[in-house]
């Protein structure tokens, strides 16, 4: 099992996720934690080979620029959000009064619905959650499941952005709601994180 190392003291109150095994690590929506994240990996000698986006917006994107100056590593993302790391009209960035770069160092692979990835000699079941953006996921790890911006602890994803889908998202909630067992520990992009079972019983989308 992976130590799971949560980010989250930021402007725009995202929840970054580092999972460290062995002095090395995997980052899930580095947002605006970059310098945190950065601090951390110093004092404890721990290098991110791998960064998970589940979605592209720049509130979960912004500090990937700021990552990369500390090394390199292979960032995944669907093909529908790639498409978002390169316009910053799409992805908010000018919302934020800013821009984002993607850095030349970084090399992208995407990934798709119920693709498994072997990283660090663990195993990540991705799960296509379209709503909130055309090109959302959820990702799976053992007993756990990183939901980004689609389920939240008493909420769901908004909507009304640009490649958002009402009838999309609430499908996609369908899913993880009868996909995952009471037991699964949710990590949200933004708020608290609880065992499904709580979500259920408080959130008025489920």
């Amino acid at each position: 099992m992976m130590k799971i190392k949560l980010f989250k003291e930021n402007l725009a109150q995202v929840n970054s996720y580092l999972l460290i095994k062995k002095k090395k690590a995997i980052l899930i929506d580095p947002g605006f934690n970059g310098e945190a994240i950065i601090k951390y990996l110093k004092e404890n000698e721990v290098v991110i080979d791998y960064v998970i986006l589940t979605h592209g917006h720049f509130d979960h994107i912004k500090d990937l620029e700021l990552l990369a100056k500390e090394g390199s590593f292979e960032l995944f993302v669907t093909k529908e959000d790639k498409f978002l790391l390169f316009h910053d009209e799409h992805n908010y960035a000018k919302a934020f009064g800013s821009s984002f770069k993607l850095p030349n160092n970084i090399t992208i692979k995407e990934v798709a619905n119920n693709d498994s990835l072997k990283l660090l000699e663990e195993t990540f079941k991705i799960y296509s959650t379209p709503g909130h953006t055309k090109g959302s996921i959820c990702i799976s790890y053992q007993r756990t499941l990183f939901t980004g911006d689609t389920l939240f602890y008493n909420s769901v994803g908004r909507t009304d952005l640009y490649s958002g889908n009402q009838s999309e998202l609430f499908k996609s909630i369908d899913l993880l709601k009868t996909k995952f067992g009471n037991d699964t520990l949710i990590y949200p992009g933004h708020g608290e994180s609880g065992k499904m079972k709580i979500v259920k019983d408080i959130n008025p989308f489920l």
